[in-house]
């Protein structure tokens, strides 16, 4: 056979990486890469293998593995950047036959990986004329391989920090919500056993002056109190009194081989053990344990530092208020120390104490004395003094978002104290709306940036249309590349809508007819029902009472509302839209007659990205947000939004909107 000159293979390679360019998911898009290898090649196995950098091995997509430094043939060739052909009575760890073909992957310079084919069923070689065709299409796939890789670790990356960030959040509002030590405690080593998954902990204060450990907590072990606490008595403090004494922390993969560890179950077989510091000074220790051998990592140690230094400014305030009877002067001036603003004010809203952190906060001078003084004199802030005066009146506690005068955000902490009056704690959450901004940043900056390739594609199809005569089954890939487009182009003006409103959308608010917008949104449907010979009922008055909203975005609600219905609905089916007024509200419902809901798909189906996965919905395309949208919409409109739906009969959709005052 005659080989076909290097422009086809280059245009073959084009026509590869154009499918492939947008498949960012690794897994997709290795899974993608062997059904085009496959499909280019007839080889009977196709394989990508990926080099694990921080383990050093190269992997299939599943668990084999062999070393890069391996003494094997093809690895030193692949890693230099050559096509592999192995001869009759050569192996290779990851291949099935002793003839195949590796391909390497390199971008920049950089080893990637390679591609593996070989006919382990008829031992057929691996023909030149396909082997040229690899090296034309190799380039392109590093890279896609590359970007993929990229991507996920970027991807990956953020959403653990956002984790974190989300944590660390919730642990700071509990922290700040109590000044009781104990409780304080609980939570502390609560948190630590749960995101290390121990099975068992301790917290223990730290007497600097006497050097004494006094355990206040244990938790998850199976002797009584007093059993431990004699045998503590007879010990010197264990691994926990090592670390109080060393300010670092350590990790014992195998307690068996410490000399140090206290048994206080037979059952644990590894220990961490982190010092909580405040002022440079060890105050507490956080001990955790587990059953399994080498069950904590680095990570675990990070995450309990981090809550240890929280822990630390929780544990030094609890025992601040406590003495604040006693030794009002000395409170105060380690208060100036805490990170976050406190003030406490009595009820009649004199001030009682108020630390430098808040002094900062609302730009006051640090000289005088405030004590005493009426709060609405000493702080320039009016919504301030008003979410503290709504609070007061109804007596409850409150956390509120607040801008402050410098600048800041601050979750603001009101919690009543009998006989006090009103402690105030302003947690700094400045950076974790800085990198909320960031993450909405890149979601619009990548939706954005997406759209510019799939112009690029949508050019290129308009010029094959246009320059080339398509058969038959020409015109249908294009169909079909068309239709991907489409879906991809959807999903991005999704993403885009999606963080305009996480980021605040406007709402301008007006009079809005019900019967208008149901007879415009059903205009808009209207050729998707006609399509699948839908009936279409509306039971909406037209003298029913206006609702307050956004015209358009309400549009938006309803006409994704019903395009769902007609998508979910098999042809011949029925739409119908009714109309309720009721004492302050209007309710609208959307009911088709489609395959329905179940109960544990309804739990989340307002969940971003959720798609019911059904066999009989398989075919129906859509991003999963569109719902999310919805959701987030009715509710900016100060609505609701509810679900009614039994599998088989159907589902019915109800947004329920205020009315407009003037009704």
């Amino acid at each position: 056979m005659v080989a076909p000159p290097q422009e086809a293979f280059l245009r073959i390679a084009h026509d590869v990486i154009l499918r492939l360019g947008t498949i960012l998911d690794l897994p997709r898009l290795i899974a993608a890469i062997v059904q085009e290898t496959r499909g280019l090649t007839n080889c009977e196995r196709v394989e990508v293998l990926l080099v694990n950098e921080e383990e050093g091995i190269l992997s299939l997509s599943r668990s084999e593995g062999v070393s890069l430094y391996a003494e094997y043939p093809a690895v030193t060739a692949w890693k230099a950047g050559n096509l592999y052909t192995a001869t009759t009575g050569e192996y290779f760890i990851l291949a099935k036959t002793d003839a195949f073909v590796g391909l390497p992957l390199h971008s920049e310079s950089k080893f990637i990986g390679v591609l593996l084919l070989e006919n382990p069923g008829s031992l057929q070689p691996v023909p030149a004329e396909t082997q040229a065709l690899l090296n034309a299409i190799a380039p392109g796939l590093a890279i896609l391989l590359r970007n993929a890789r990229q991507h996920s670790e970027t991807v990956k990356s953020l959403d653990t920090r956002m984790f974190e960030l989300s944590i660390f959040n919730q642990i700071d509002r509990e922290l700040s919500d109590t000044i009781d030590l104990p409780q304080v405690f609980d939570m502390t080593l609560d948190w630590a056993m749960r995101y290390t998954n121990a099975n068992a902990g301790s917290l223990s204060l730290y007497n600097q002056n006497d050097d004494e450990l006094k355990f206040v907590v244990d938790l998850g072990y199976e002797s009584t109190p007093e059993d431990m606490a004699m045998l503590r008595s007879v010990s010197s403090g264990g691994i926990a009194h090592r670390v109080a004494l060393s300010a670092f922390a350590e990790l014992v993969p195998d307690v068996m081989t410490d000399k140090d560890y206290l048994e206080l179950s037979n059952s644990i077989r590894s220990h961490m053990s982190v010092p909580v510091t405040r002022e440079d000074r060890v105050i507490a220790v956080i001990s955790i344990e587990s059953r399994q051998i080498n069950a904590f990592t680095e990570d675990h140690i990070n995450f309990v530092e981090k809550l240890a230094a929280r822990a630390g400014v929780a544990i030094d305030n609890a025992r601040l208020f406590t003495e604040t009877v006693r030794e009002r002067e000395k409170l105060s001036h380690i208060l100036a120390e805490v990170a976050d603003g406190v003030i406490v004010v009595s009820e009649d809203e004199r001030i009682i104490l108020i630390n430098q952190a808040a002094i900062a906060a609302f730009r006051l001078s640090p000289e005088p004395d405030y004590e005493g003084r009426f709060l609405s004199e000493v702080v320039d802030d009016h919504d301030f003094v008003e979410v503290l005066r709504a609070t007061t009146g109804l007596k409850n506690k409150a956390l509120v978002e607040i801008v402050l005068p410098n600048g800041n955000t601050y979750y603001v902490d009101f919690s009543p104290r009998p006989d006090i009056g009103w402690i105030i704690v302003m947690n700094d959450i400045t950076p974790l709306r800085k990198t909320d901004q960031l993450k909405r940043d890149l979601v619009a900056t990548v939706s954005h940036d997406l759209k510019q390739p799939l112009s690029v594609m949508n050019g290129y199809l308009d010029l094959i249309q246009m320059s080339q005569k398509l058969d038959t089954r020409g015109e249908g890939y294009v169909r079909m590349i068309v239709r991907s487009i489409h879906n991809m182009r959807q999903l991005i003006d999704d993403l885009l809508d999606l963080a305009k409103i996480d980021a605040g959308v406007e709402i301008n608010m007006q009079p809005v007819p019900i019967a208008s917008l149901i007879t415009d949104c059903l205009e808009g449907t209207k050729r998707l029902a006609d399509a699948k010979a839908m009936r279409v009922e509306v039971d909406v008055a037209p003298d029913l009472p206006y609702v307050s909203g956004d015209p358009n975005r309400l549009l938006q609600v309803f006409n994704n509302l019903v395009s769902n219905a007609i998508k979910y609905t098999p042809p011949e089916g029925t739409i119908h839209i009714s109309a309720e007024s009721l004492k302050n509200a209007v309710r609208i419902k959307v009911k088709d007659s489609g395959v329905g809901i179940s109960p544990e798909d309804q739990a989340r189906i307002f969940d971003r990205f959720y798609r019911v996965r059904r066999p009989e919905n398989e075919s129906i395309e859509g991003t999963g947000l569109g719902l999310t949208i919805v959701q987030k919409l009715v509710e900016a409109h100060h609505g609701q939004i509810g679900l009614e739906s039994f599998l088989g009969e159907g589902s019915t959709f109800y947004v329920t909107l205020p009315r407009h005052e003037d009704n």
